[in-house]
C-alpha cells in the first residue's frame, strides 16, 4: 500500500515489480493492461440462486437455532454492506462477531458496534490472548521458513486464523452459517471462489497447495518453538464440520464505491481513515508494518494487486487508487511501537538493514 518507485502503470496504478514479474512497457502499460483482456464473466443469476439456496437451508429452524447466521464484523466498508445485505433485504437472524487481536485501532470496535446497533443486530467482541497474539505475531513476522518477500504471509496466515475463529465459535454456539466480507481477489487466496475460467481455477489450486505446505512449515515451527499448536493459529481447514462458511461477495458483483454510499447512508457508517485520507480499505495496525516492508523489498503486496484488479474490472475509478496512494500515511512512529510490543526490534532492524541500508526512517527509530 506504499509506494517504492515511480514506475506505475498508466492505467492500472501498479508498480513495476522484478520480484513478481511485472514490468511496464514503453506504453506505460502493465502486462495485464497491455493484453486488453476483458474482465472474467460471471454468472450473476446462478450465483445469487447459490446464495439463496444456503440461507433458505437454515430457515424454518428456529426457535432451535439461537441465530441463523454469524457475521464477521471489522468495522470496514466490506463487512458493513453484507451485514445490510443479510439483515435488510434477506431478514437474516444474525449474530455479529468482532474479533480483538490486540492490534486493532479503536475505530474499528466504534464501527462494528455502530453497524451492528444500526441493524439490530446482537454481538460479540472476542477478544484473544494478547501474550500469544504477540507470539503468534512476531512469529509470522519473524519466522524465517515462512517469510516471503512482501510479508504477505501474516495476512495469509492471520485471515485463516481470524475465519477458523469464527467457525469454531459458531459451532460452539450452534450457528450453521459463518458470512465473511472478503472481496472477491480475496476469496480467490482463500481457495473458496465457486466459479471460475480454467486459468483462474488452477491459479487458486495452486495457491492452496502452496498454503497447505506452508501451513505445514508453520505449524512445525511453531511446535518446536512453542509447543503444541492450538488448530485456529494454522488450520488446514477453515471451518469445522457442521459450519458452512459464505463469502457473499462472490455472489454478486463487487462495487465498492457504491456499497460504501449505502452503508454511508443506511447504517452512518464513516470509513477510517488510518491508511490514507482516501479511503477504499481498512485494515489492523499490523497492515501498515507488513505493507512497509513490503515497499522495502521493492514489491507489490496483495492489497496493490486487489486495487489494480478492481481499476481493471472497472469497479474503482483509478482517480481514487491514485490519490489513496498519494495520500498514503506510513507512520514510522507506530511501526516502531509495534515492533517493541513485539519483541521484534531486533529482527526488524535486520531486515531493513537488508533491504534498504541503515539511512531507512524505521530503522533509526529503532535504533534510538
Amino acid at each position: 500500500m506504499f509506494r517504492y518507485t515511480t514506475t506505475v502503470c498508466r492505467k492500472c496504478n501498479l508498480q513495476e515489480d522484478p520480484f513478481h514479474g511485472i514490468t511496464i512497457d514503453a506504453q506505460g502499460l502493465c502486462q495485464f493492461c497491455a493484453k486488453q483482456a476483458p474482465p472474467p464473466q460471471r454468472d450473476w443469476p446462478r450465483l445469487k440462486t447459490l446464495f439463496e439456496d444456503t440461507l433458505a437451508g437454515v430457515r424454518g429452524r428456529l426457535p432451535r437455532l439461537p441465530h441463523e447466521g454469524l457475521v464477521m464484523l471489522s468495522g470496514g466498508k466490506d463487512s458493513a454492506y453484507m451485514a445490510h445485505l443479510l439483515k435488510d433485504v434477506y431478514g437474516m437472524n444474525l449474530l455479529g462477531f468482532i474479533i480483538d487481536i490486540n492490534y486493532e485501532y479503536p475505530e474499528t470496535f466504534d464501527n462494528a458496534a455502530t453497524i451492528a446497533r444500526r441493524l439490530e443486530i446482537p454481538y460479540v467482541v472476542y477478544r484473544q490472548d494478547p501474550a500469544l497474539m504477540r507470539r503468534y505475531y512476531r512469529y509470522l513476522f519473524c519466522e524465517p521458513g515462512i517469510h516471503q518477500q512482501d510479508c504477505g504471509q501474516v495476512c495469509t496466515f492471520c485471515g485463516r486464523f481470524l475465519i477458523r475463529t469464527a467457525t469454531e465459535f459458531a459451532r460452539a454456539m450452534g450457528i450453521p452459517l459463518v458470512f465473511s466480507g472478503h472481496n472477491p481477489d480475496q476469496i480467490l487466496l482463500m481457495g473458496q471462489a465457486v466459479e471460475l475460467e480454467p486459468a483462474q481455477r488452477e491459479f487458486m489450486e495452486f495457491t492452496m497447495a502452496v498454503v497447505a505446505e506452508d501451513t505445514a512449515t508453520a505449524k512445525a515451527g511453531w511446535q518446536s518453538a512453542h509447543g503444541p499448536c492450538p488448530e485456529t493459529l494454522f488450520p488446514e481447514s477453515l471451518a469445522p464440520a457442521g459450519v458452512q462458511l459464505v463469502f457473499p461477495y462472490q455472489h454478486f458483483p463487487y462495487l465498492p464505491e457504491t456499497m460504501m454510499q449505502v452503508v454511508r447512508e443506511r447504517l452512518d457508517w464513516t470509513p477510517i481513515k488510518r491508511f490514507s485520507k482516501t479511503y477504499i480499505a481498512s485494515g489492523c495496525r499490523l497492515v501498515k508494518l507488513w505493507s512497509y516492508l513490503a515497499r522495502c523489498g521493492n514489491t507489490n503486496s496483495y492489497v496493490d494487486f486487489e486495487f489494480s484488479n478492481q481499476v481493471r474490472n472497472g469497479t474503482l475509478a483509478l482517480e481514487t487508487v491514485r490519490a489513496f496512494y498519494d495520500q498514503a500515511d506510513t507512520g514510522c512512529e507506530e511501526l516502531a511501537e509495534i515492533a517493541r510490543d513485539l519483541g521484534m526490534v531486533d529482527e526488524l532492524r535486520r531486515m531493513l538493514r537488508d533491504r534498504v541500508g541503515e539511512d531507512d526512517e524505521l530503522y533509526r527509530l529503532l535504533a534510538s
